[in-house]
């Protein structure tokens, strides 16, 4: 719920600055110009050297904005900052070109940084965090910059649509960046009359309540599905006072098939770009599989009376590509285009994508004009049976395992332009949210104009019987350790409000109204086998924080390992076992975490991570097939050998006569590694001991990551 309300505010502005309006006579003149800046300058230092200046005006909900810019672009340097008209101050970034982002310690604490922050909130307005809850992180981020996060109360009850964020750069002590949501004029509903906590799940469980379905996820290249236990309509809440089911606005446009996106879905959609074949490869590929021929297609599209492709229609393209999720067929992508009117150069287009083998349709998509001031022609149940019949004929087996989603989009009672309806798949009688039919219905030309399949096939789906019992999943739905379930206030808009099709168009809040809420910093996705919390892969769910080791405390280095976790230069395990042998896999994890050789998925296990990381660095020539032993405890002279490979300097290294060590037991280190050694110890990461380098000696966790310490310390 936070994450919602926070971006509809969020978006609610970026309408309002990509759609310039009428700002009040004062505001617009050359005074209102001059307070704006004199506003920010009074508050926030501009350098002199930022001798370019820009500006440009907006209107949210009556108030006007100015955007004031000062930049040297010859130092790619600038600062950016929001002011309203009254001179409040919501946004504030600045930036400085640096050709340098190796990982370095930093100058600043977090708690510094805090204070730092507050003190830059405070001198903006020094009241506004009076009204504000810090929301406190004990995780760690891997940039540069702290984030700080404050999120409004009213009453003791939080208002997630009101919140401030300010980052603070770690290295320089900087203020980077500074975002405030802040409804000045917004009425709050009394807390007076609110139902209790526990009235208010029986509320939820009875009237919105969770739902069984089939969630799919891939493993081991290929699609399964699970069990899972989701929320029936996340798009609902109850209401705090009656303890009835209220709706969210529509916060977001929904994907259908006449939008831009819907567009490229058949080319390039959430698995992966779509694989080309070429002309032999298509003719190897017919030969085996028996695939239907472009002429063969274009003439069944062509019969489609619901197309409407007259003669007048030329087949401009037509390509056979692999199809993602399903990796035994392919799909066959068609495009057509008439010219409507040569002297406007007006068209229409349609493209199709059909299975290269069963002939199914797949995706559709058209775009018809209407005359100006063509009103809409059919209400909404008018324009579903239009679909449905439309399912019906053109794909008669998928109508037939669906069951139409009255969640997907809500309409009011006035006839709309654009219709939008998602049928989901059903098997033994639970819904696959994965698998669906969406349709649109053009309402001012009558036409469907649209529609996309998604449908994974070959799947097996497990008795619904095998799930957990529905109170075991509400049981960790209320867990706040969990999920967690409670009470917020959230914005209700005025009549004014006009909603197209990717978000609110000049949305005006009025009042804030009291509602309880699933927490929605996590996946609200219940594992009906275990009873895990699961992310949206289908995994068990991982926040991707990076926390302190739970062993440190006390330790003689605890402040060098908590600074280089908080640069997120760590071992996978939440135990340091500071004392154990290094392993050369760990060694290599923390190296690549210094150097950002290889990005790490916090949503594949352990194993399956080691193995990508060491084909990733074979490839990349950092390591040899020869050199890859995992589980082999390193020692200090091999340490030295990977630290000094990592930084691209081992052709260096190996350079032979001219590295002579200063360590009392150089004669101990072999020979081909004495100019890793030399280098590494140059760059402070491998030091002696008394003189010696103890080159044989095993190396160990914590030596490990102070090896990277002493690196990044000497920069």
């Amino acid at each position: 719920m936070k994450k919602i309300i926070s971006m509809l505010l969020v978006i609610t502005l970026l309408v309002t600055f990509i759609s310039p309006v009428a700002a009040s006579s004062s505001a617009t003149s050359d005074k209102g110009l001059e307070n704006a800046i004199k506003a920010v300058k009074e508050k926030i230092t501009i350098p002199a050297d930022y001798n370019k200046f820009n500006y440009s005006i907006y209107n949210q909900s009556g108030t006007a904005l100015w955007n004031l810019g000062w930049s040297n672009e010859e130092s790619q340097k600038y600062i950016n900052v929001t002011v309203d008209e009254n001179g409040f101050i919501s946004n504030y970034s600045s930036y400085q070109y640096n050709s340098n982002y190796d990982k370095k310690i930093p100058k600043y604490s977090k708690s510094q940084g805090r204070e730092i922050a507050e003190k830059f909130v405070q001198k903006l307005d020094s009241k506004l965090l009076q009204e504000f809850r810090y929301v406190e992180d004990t995780n760690y981020s891997q940039e540069r910059d702290y984030y700080f996060n404050y999120e409004r109360q009213v009453n003791g009850i939080l208002f997630p649509g009101n919140r401030i964020t300010v980052s603070v750069n770690n290295y320089t002590g900087a203020v980077t960046n500074f975002n405030c949501n802040y409804s000045k004029d917004m009425k709050f509903e009394s807390s007076d009359k609110i139902i209790t906590l526990e009235q208010a799940k029986q509320a939820f469980i009875q009237k919105l309540g969770l739902k069984l379905v089939y969630n799919i996820r891939s493993a081991d290249d290929k699609s399964v599905s699970y069990l899972a236990y989701v929320p029936k309509d996340s798009s609902k809440y109850i209401d705090a006072i009656t303890g009835n089911v209220e709706k969210l606005p529509n916060q977001y446009g929904i994907y259908t098939a006449n939008s831009t996106m819907a567009k490229e879905a058949a080319a390039d959609v959430a698995g992966g770009a779509a694989i080309i074949l070429t002309p032999e490869e298509q003719d190897a590929v017919k030969g085996m599989a028996g695939l239907l021929g472009k002429e063969e297609l274009d003439n069944k599209i062509r019969g489609i009376s619901q197309f409407k492709l007259d003669s007048g229609f030329t087949l401009i393209s037509a390509e056979l590509r692999k199809d993602w999720r399903n990796k035994d067929s392919f799909i066959w992508y068609l495009r057509y285009s008439k010219v409507l009117n040569k002297e406007t150069k007006e068209t229409r287009e349609l493209s199709v994508s059909v299975d290269a083998k069963s002939g199914e349709f797949i995706d559709f998509w058209t775009n018809y004009s209407s005359p100006e001031g063509t009103k809409p022609q059919k209400s909404k149940d008018e324009a579903q049976k239009l679909s449905d019949e439309f399912v019906k004929s053109l794909m008669p087996s998928y109508f037939s395992n669906t069951r139409l989603d009255d969640t997907y989009y809500t309409y009011d009672e006035k006839q709309n332009e654009q219709y939008n309806f998602r049928y989901v798949r059903i098997e033994n009688g639970l819904e696959c949210p994965a698998d669906f039919v969406t349709v649109s219905y053009d309402n001012l030309s009558g036409n469907i104009n649209g529609f996309n399949i998604h449908w994974t096939k070959e799947l097996k789906f497990d008795d619904p019987k095998k799930a957990i019992a529905v109170e075991k999943a509400y049981e960790v739905l209320f867990d706040n350790s969990k999920l967690g379930f409670g009470i917020e206030y959230v914005s209700q808009y005025s009549e004014k409000t006009a909603y197209i099709d990717i978000v609110p168009a000049q949305a005006e809040a009025v009042e804030a109204v009291l509602g309880y809420f699933i927490e929605s910093s996590k996946p609200c996705i219940i594992s009906a086998e275990t009873g895990d919390i699961l992310n949206y892969s289908g995994t068990v769910y991982k926040d991707g924080n990076i926390s302190d080791y739970t062993d440190i405390k006390g330790l003689y280095a605890e402040n060098q390992v908590k600074i280089l976790t908080q640069l997120s230069i760590r071992y996978f395990e939440n135990e340091l076992k500071a004392n154990d042998q290094l392993l050369q896999k760990d060694y290599l994890i923390l190296l690549c975490k210094l150097n950002d050789t290889y990005y790490f998925d916090s949503s594949i296990d352990k194993e399956k991570a080691v193995e990508k990381m060491y084909a990733n660095l074979i490839n990349a020539g950092i390591i040899s097939k020869a050199e890859k032993n995992p589980a082999s405890a390193l020692t200090r002279e091999e340490a030295a050998k990977f630290f000094v490979k990592f930084l691209g300097l081992s052709k260096v290294a190996e350079l032979k006569g001219i590295y002579k060590s200063d360590f009392k037991d150089a004669g101990k280190i072999s020979p081909e590694l004495l100019g890793y050694v030399c280098i590494a110890s140059g760059f402070k990461a491998m030091n002696g001991s008394n003189g010696n380098f103890n080159p044989k000696n095993k190396m160990t966790r914590l030596e490990g990551l102070l090896s990277i310490y002493s690196y990044l310390a000497g920069k």
